[in-house]
């Protein structure tokens, strides 16, 4: 065998590496948003997402599992009272406002082990109610709080405008309203989509 072809058999064995990736175009580091959720394990029950400051004070997503813990009854595990939020259609979807009286109950024990605060100081006030625009218009949620809601911080606004958007089970997609006893802010949209 010559020499010259020793050499391209040679060469052939070093570059098969390199012809073999060839067609893999190399990319820049691609984010993928923020931190991810506290973990969720499979359950049957339904679930609510809640929306609550991560460590880094950012908002940050949590997913609670429902249980059916009679009316007015502690809940054994965390001692918090529990009231069905089943409605009496008999369908897994959890309402709207008893979502929302969860949000401002603030995080659970394992959610604050996880680092998740609230932005929200509304624990004990008047429960939020929330109403879909009526009208062929754009779609559009109004949550109503009995408090004043141009003092809010802006995290806690997005905590209320998620939590209610998800519950309402149109994500990020849908325009919210927070409104108070000072009036109300303009529409907004869940920044986690």
């Amino acid at each position: 065998m010559s020499r010259r072809r020793r050499w391209s058999r040679a060469a052939a064995l070093l570059f098969l590496p390199v012809l073999a990736a060839c067609g893999i175009q190399g990319s820049d580091v691609v984010e993928a948003g923020g931190p991810a959720p506290v973990t969720v394990h499979p359950t049957a029950s339904p679930r609510v997402m809640l929306f609550f400051a991560g460590p880094d004070g950012r908002l940050m997503m949590t997913v609670r599992q429902v249980g059916f813990v009679a009316d007015r009854e502690a809940d054994r595990d965390t001692g918090r009272i529990v009231v069905p939020t089943f409605p009496a259609d008999g369908s897994d979807r959890v309402a709207t406002d008893k979502v929302l009286s969860a949000l401002l109950e603030g995080p659970d024990d394992k959610e604050r082990a996880a680092g998740l605060t609230t932005r929200l100081a509304l624990h004990g006030r008047a429960a939020p109610h929330v109403e879909a625009s009526a009208g062929d218009g754009p779609r559009e949620l109004r949550l109503r709080l009995s408090v004043r809601v141009r003092d809010l911080d802006p995290v806690a606004v997005q905590q209320l405008v998620c939590t209610t958007a998800y519950a309402e089970e149109y994500g990020s997609a849908v325009p919210v309203v927070v409104s108070g006893t000072d009036g109300a802010l303009p529409a907004a949209v869940c920044p986690l989509g």
